[in-house]
């Protein structure tokens, strides 16, 4: 399971999902947690694009399920192979799959702050600060992302119990964390426009539940 793709941003890193796609055992399912696509209006450069192409022909090869962010929501493939789409998906009776921001009751109360702090980072950029992923900024601010990423984790939980899961996994906040509340599990396997990646792995049957990290091609 991974999330936050963002399939079009200049940050995506492109080089290292490829080389994980490649290590993918034979026959294990693969689930793109949300934001698989940055801005589905924008068209996709041919790498990026090659990146689809690669995760269609993956779902003739594997089960694929495509998990809807609010990047993504709109996004249409022209040709889904055998992807299969879905708002949230079960693994194994155990593991809740959500994007998390549809548990997100932060980020859409300070919509005009939202914008004015990505101007503030362009801005930044182009005067000749250092070009990182917007939210790879904002994880300056601590206090403030520790409020988004907790406000998250808990309504995850919250949300796991109520279904009946143990464990739940996120993305959106592109912040990898592992949190555990009162026996209810919560992993977020944070962003591919940052370092370094992760990506949740269940075995067969969903006995063991495990946040991994892919840093430079390698489990």
């Amino acid at each position: 399971i991974v999330s936050d793709l963002h399939l079009g941003s200049a940050h995506f890193r492109r080089e290292n999902f490829v080389r994980f796609l490649d290590g993918l055992p034979p026959g294990a399912s693969l689930v793109l947690n949300g934001d698989t696509i940055d801005e589905p209006g924008d068209p996709l450069q041919a790498d990026h694009e090659a990146v689809i192409n690669r995760l269609v022909a993956e779902s003739r090869q594997r089960p694929v399920i495509w998990v809807h962010g609010n990047h993504d929501e709109s996004f249409a493939l022209d040709d889904p192979g055998r992807v299969q789409f879905a708002r949230s998906w079960a693994v194994a009776d155990v593991l809740l799959v959500l994007h998390g921001d549809q548990l997100d009751g932060v980020m859409p109360k300070h919509g005009l702050f939202k914008a004015v702090f990505k101007k503030f980072h362009r801005l930044r950029v182009r005067l000749g600060f250092p070009d990182v992923h917007v939210a790879n900024y904002a994880k300056r601010w601590d206090f403030l992302y520790r409020v988004l990423n907790e406000h998250v984790a808990r309504r995850a939980i919250d949300a796991a119990r109520s279904e009946g899961f143990l464990a739940v996994t996120c993305g959106h906040t592109h912040a990898p964390m592992e949190w555990e509340h009162d026996g209810h599990r919560y992993l977020n396997t944070g962003a591919w426009t940052e370092e370094p990646n992760h990506y949740v792995s269940v075995t067969e049957g969903g006995s063991k539940v495990e946040l991994r990290e892919f840093p430079n091609g390698s489990v």
